[in-house]
């Protein structure tokens, strides 16, 4: 939201990453939309590159969260999230990563990638996920990103205003205008993301962040393009709690009604989306229910 940007008009695609916290407790979620002409204007889509991978991305959010059960692995995760984009003719995004998160930490130990990487992404230095296995108790971001194209990104010309403290790393800063931005965020957002807009002094951070990035104090959270230039990407997020009584999806707004395509889920994707809907539709019914009999007493 700090990008120095045109203003929204009709029909762009926007993608929204957000996330807030309660005390170090941390949630997160992610929506891929079409601007509308107004508040009560309906919106529709007639480009069918975007529409499909809009459905596939969501399902495999979906699909996703699903099979992050106790005693799962994160492989079983990715497994699901390739069957998924195969099925749609679409490719993962390769550098994202769900992550598990704790009080105070958004981007933990534990993490599920969305493709397994190739031969060719080994030797350009990507890395494979280490096995895990969920636990009970714990929380996840699952984060999916899909595209038309290949499913790799490039850097973008906007500039960062994103940033991390990296807590491992320490040095002792020459500007004063560095040192001022280390040390309001080892004052306000010692282990949480950043935005330099929310400096007092901008322009004092805006100068010194260098300096911190180029030692390694901050972590950049870039903005990324596809490298296909005409390639078509969604982005879906929500958090998930491995709670006693399974998996309970606590984020994540329903699919946009015009995202629409021919191509339908596989079976066992199906399966797992009929299932879902059950769910939802039984809750819905009792929490109708309830609040029917808070109204007659």
């Amino acid at each position: 939201p700090s990008h120095p940007q045109e203003p929204l008009k009709e029909g762009d695609v926007v993608k929204i990453d957000l996330g807030c916290h309660i005390d170090g407790y941390i949630s997160v979620a992610a929506h891929t939309l079409i601007v509308p002409a107004g508040p009560d204007t309906p919106v529709t889509s007639d480009d069918d590159e975007l529409n499909n991978v809009s459905v596939a991305c969501y399902n495999a959010m979906l699909v996703a969260a699903a099979a992050i059960t106790a005693g799962a692995t994160n492989a079983d995760v990715t497994a699901a999230v390739e069957r998924v984009a195969s099925n749609y003719g679409v490719s993962p995004i390769s550098t994202v990563r769900m992550h598990q998160m704790k009080r105070f930490v958004i981007d933990g130990v534990k993490e599920v990638a969305l493709k397994e990487p190739t031969g060719d992404e080994l030797e350009e230095g990507e890395e494979k996920v280490p096995e895990c296995t969920f636990e009970q108790g714990e929380v996840y971001a699952v984060d999916v990103a899909m595209s038309t194209g290949e499913g790799k990104v490039r850097p973008g010309e906007l500039r960062t205003t994103v940033f991390k403290r990296n807590v491992e790393t320490s040095y002792k800063l020459k500007m004063k205008a560095s040192r001022y931005v280390l040390s309001e965020v080892d004052k306000s957002y010692p282990t949480l993301p950043f935005t330099l807009s929310s400096f007092g002094e901008e322009n004092q951070a805006k100068i010194g962040v260098q300096e911190c990035l180029t030692h390694g104090l901050l972590t950049p959270y870039p903005c990324l393009h596809e490298k296909s230039p005409t390639a078509k990407v969604a982005h879906f997020k929500c958090t998930v709690l491995l709670l006693p009584s399974g998996t309970s999806r606590v984020t994540a707004l329903d699919m946009p009604p015009y995202f629409k395509t021919d191509k339908e889920a596989d079976e066992e994707t199906a399966k797992v989306l009929a299932d879902i809907a059950e769910k939802a539709a039984k809750k819905a019914k009792k929490k109708a229910a309830k609040k029917k009999k808070k109204k007659a007493n």
